[in-house]
């Protein structure tokens, strides 16, 4: 049988798309209307961090929100010092306990931070302040089972910060594809080809300071003037810490202007659902002065869970964090309940609004109880009965 071009092509195409569609299914895969949803030791070009002095790598992305170290501010409140550790350190300890960032940073209508005791139902506070917070618009996913942390003397830390940024009038969504370091990827903004329904669109756009096509930073105004979101293709610093701080310095001495009828504006879209382990902490024994904290206290669990999502419409955040801290060793089982009542006892009968009971029996002897001997006599007599019948 011979093989013609167009089937050799046909079955070259086959299993290209076979290929192609075994690897988006077996990885992560953000596509449109469909968020990327993973942890984040899945992932091999993507990072999670604590803290802001993280190092920038050539070829990855590093994500950041306040959320841990906001809840690991909580629990040095409540501690009343520094937070540390008996047997060793992640380098990552000495970085969270600088508190670069505190609830100064973020305005009180957008996250709940909390910190506290089980046995001053520290669960319960989570879920009235988020409540009070939020009334219902943020629904909490990452709040630690109960069951990790149930002695009274265990700790939970807890925090959660919700954004919804919208744009007054929605980006164009680009017809034609963005290539991002040669892959493909939608984006919205501002198309080449003017139209008069721009004009909105770029009275958002805010040009904070331009060097070239290759290092400018602009802002893109929401309906929340309070907050800023802002875009900058940059060369980048050594940490993400230094690459924030570089381009604040150039956007205090810059010169804004409007964006104009020439000008291009191209972002890509965003949409992830990213989780991290922060398994370098977890199984560490806590070490503090304050003497209400247990001397056997271990992280048990460190989480954080970041959802991004940018598009025409806006920006939308939500990001949950959380650190249980109770018993790490084998939990020593409660001295069970032993209830026998072998020995004289009080029965009584009472209405729960009265005082007084309207039965009560003193039980000092087996004279009126169920004596287990005429138990057993009557049902030998009922089993030997039945025999008896159906025989």
């Amino acid at each position: 049988m011979k093989w013609g071009f167009k089937s050799i092509r046909r079955i070259v195409v086959v299993l290209g798309l076979a290929v192609l569609a075994i690897y988006y299914v077996n990885r992560p895969f953000a596509g449109e209307g469909k968020a990327i949803q993973a942890d984040v030791a899945e992932l091999e070009q993507t990072s999670l961090s604590a803290h802001l002095e993280a190092p920038i790598i050539p070829g990855q992305n590093l994500l950041w929100c306040a959320t841990f170290q906001l809840a690991w501010n909580e629990l040095c409140t409540l501690a009343g010092e520094d937070l540390h550790f008996r047997d060793r350190e992640p380098e990552m300890v000495a970085v969270l306990n600088k508190k670069s960032t505190t609830r100064n940073d973020v305005d009180a209508e957008s996250y709940v931070a909390i910190a506290g005791f089980v046995r001053n139902d520290v669960f319960g506070q989570i879920e009235r302040q988020v409540e009070a917070r939020f009334h219902g618009e943020f629904v909490p996913r990452y709040v630690p089972p109960k069951t990790l942390t149930p002695r009274p003397q265990d700790i939970v830390a807890y925090a959660c910060l919700f954004k919804n940024l919208e744009f007054e009038t929605p980006f164009e969504r680009i017809d034609q594809p963005l290539v991002f370091r040669g892959t493909p990827v939608p984006c919205f903004g501002v198309d080449e080809e003017y139209k008069s329904s721009q004009a909105k669109i770029l009275e958002q756009i805010l040009i904070l300071d331009y060097q070239t096509e290759n290092d400018f930073v602009i802002e893109l105004m929401t309906k929340s003037k309070g907050d800023r979101l802002i875009l900058a293709k940059v060369t980048p610093g050594e940490t993400l810490a230094e690459t924030i701080e570089a381009i604040g310095r150039r956007i205090a001495v810059s010169e804004p202007i409007q964006a104009g009828a020439c000008d291009v504006l191209n972002v890509p879209k965003c949409d992830f659902d990213l989780t991290r382990h922060f398994t370098e902490l977890e199984g560490l024994n806590l070490t503090v002065q304050n003497a209400t904290f247990a001397d056997d206290l271990t992280i048990l669990s460190a989480l954080q869970n970041v959802r991004f999502e940018m598009n025409e419409k806006g920006v939308r955040l939500r990001s949950e964090s959380h650190m249980s801290i109770g018993c790490g060793g084998p939990m020593t089982p409660e001295s069970p309940h032993i209830m026998i009542f072998d020995k004289p006892f009080l029965v009584v009968l009472q209405r729960r609004d009265r005082e007084t009971p309207y039965f009560a029996m003193w039980v000092d002897n087996a004279e009126l109880l169920v004596q287990w001997v005429l138990v057993v006599l009557r049902r030998n007599a009922v089993e030997s009965l039945n025999k008896t019948r159906t025989s």
